[in-house]
């Protein structure tokens, strides 16, 4: 595994949500844990992440799905990001604002250049699933 704690990794995942980038969209999400090759967050509905329904609005799901299973590659022995390859999303229910959701990231292969990723976005109280995604990276030489 990577040299980070699960402190660490805290850390660098809230010092990374909380920057002047694009990221930032995700700063109210908080990891719950970590281990190697998997990574589970949790994040509330706020007005902020819906779209005109009143709902989580799809993109900002693909942005968890993004960054969650990024960070379930970075918490593995190799710790690389890679790049995006591949993604998709299938969306299966509503979470409303107030509701809380977890995010769970597992890396399902990580070869010499490629990872597969899987991510469960669920209701936290129900565990209805709100989405499921899966993400291929480029992992380099």
């Amino acid at each position: 595994m990577s040299s980070l704690t699960i402190h660490s990794f805290r850390e660098m995942m809230k010092s990374l949500l909380n920057s002047s980038n694009f990221d930032r969209v995700l700063s109210k999400m908080t990891v719950l844990s970590a281990t190697p090759g998997k990574v589970v967050c949790e994040m509330k509905i706020e007005e902020e992440h819906t779209n005109r329904g009143g709902t989580l609005h799809g993109g900002l799901t693909a942005t968890l799905v993004d960054v969650v299973s990024t960070a379930a590659l970075l918490y593995t022995e190799r710790g690389m990001p890679g790049v995006s390859v591949d993604m998709n999303i299938t969306y299966m229910s509503a979470a409303k604002i107030g509701e809380e959701i977890l995010i769970t990231a597992k890396i399902l292969k990580q070869g010499r250049h490629l990872a597969f990723a899987s991510v469960d976005v669920t209701n936290k109280e129900t565990g209805k699933f709100v989405a499921q995604g899966r993400h291929t990276k480029y992992l380099g030489h």
